[in-house]
């Protein structure tokens, strides 16, 4: 049967119509998108998730596979790994038919399996919209308690050697206006007369609050670019906009990425749970330590960053390799990343 076409009784004829005609077309054109999102991740997954199974001897089949798989078509192995991460935690996806995607998303990261079908199951039942869930879960979850991407499952995380150096070290340099404290991303301080006469180029110092001088006995250059900081705000997974203090009291305000390593996109689930993942250890942190390089051409800082806890130091971006949040990525990778966007 040939479909009709739209005539004039069709128009709607105030205003009043119009919204609601158009609030209609929208609102079945979501769920019908958002429906066949589901459906998609749901039969990737399983389609992975059973050939996987055929080669289940294998122990390290999954983890070749999967990545060879994601270059081939392209799409972004943290995406196939949580559409069979979603096929596993809900293998009858039907019988949450009133969940979308959303809701399915912020449930995936629970660590509890029991947890997240009982969540599931309440606001199928109830018909809870996404943000009473996600208020739901941060009444039962504590903060960073979700579960490790499945990334780092049947993988040995390709660990980074921390670069963690002593805040407050500076070396003395030789610059057109005198000789000066590198204070790092192009900032120097000027040393005065009785100051450049006790210190030579190539030394390395501390500045007192009194913005005295004095040497610092053994340090090293290995100890140098790193900063006491202050928390402005997550911008993702891998990025940090932060406020160094450069100084005593003098603050520059950076926006960092996280130095080997990178994280889905902030636009995908798995990009949302990697930035939950760091909201959650930052949240705990009482100091936060920052150590910088500017390895590659574009004249980029990257960061190690180190977060003081009760339990003791956590090094923020093997924390992210280890829970599968991230994958290692070299410096010249980041040919699409602009760092001077806070």
């Amino acid at each position: 049967m040939a479909e009709r076409s739209p005539t004039l009784a069709d128009v709607p004829r105030t205003y009043a119509e119009l919204r609601r005609a158009v609030e209609r077309t929208i609102i079945r054109g979501q769920q019908a998108a958002d429906l066949a999102r589901v459906r998609t991740y749901h039969e990737t997954g399983r389609l992975i998730h059973e050939h996987v199974l055929l080669f289940k001897e294998r122990a390290d089949y999954g983890a070749k596979t999967i990545p060879k798989l994601a270059a081939d078509v392209k799409v972004h192995r943290s995406v196939l790994l949580r559409c069979v991460q979603f096929f596993r935690a809900f293998p009858i996806v039907a019988t949450w038919r009133q969940l979308s995607w959303a809701h399915f998303r912020e449930l995936l990261p629970l660590a509890d399996t029991r947890q997240q079908r009982a969540l599931a199951t309440e606001a199928n039942r109830q018909g809870w919209p996404v943000a009473r869930l996600v208020a739901r879960i941060r009444e039962l979850a504590p903060a960073g308690a979700v579960e490790p991407a499945p990334a780092t499952r049947g993988e040995t995380p390709a660990r980074l050697e921390p670069a963690r150096g002593t805040p407050g070290l500076h070396r003395i340099v030789e610059k057109t206006v005198g000789r000066s404290v590198d204070l790092g991303f192009r900032h120097y301080w000027p040393l005065k007369a009785e100051q450049a006469e006790r210190f030579a180029a190539g030394d390395i110092v501390q500045i007192a609050r009194d913005e005295s001088l004095r040497a610092a006995a053994g340090a090293t250059k290995d100890e140098l670019f790193t900063y006491a900081a202050q928390l402005v705000r997550v911008v993702d997974g891998d990025t940090l906009a932060v406020a160094l203090e450069l100084s005593p009291g003098v603050f520059l305000e950076q926006k960092l990425r996280l130095r080997g390593l990178d994280c889905p996109e902030i636009g995908t689930p798995e990009g949302k749970a990697a930035k939950r993942f760091v909201d959650g250890l930052v949240a705990n942190a009482t100091a936060l330590v920052i150590h910088t390089t500017k390895p590659d051409k574009y004249d980029r800082y990257l960061a190690d960053v180190f977060l003081a806890q009760a339990g003791g130091e956590v090094f923020l971006n093997n924390a992210l390799l280890e829970n599968g949040h991230a994958v290692r990525k070299d410096a010249a990778d980041f040919g699409d990343w602009q760092p001077d966007l806070l």
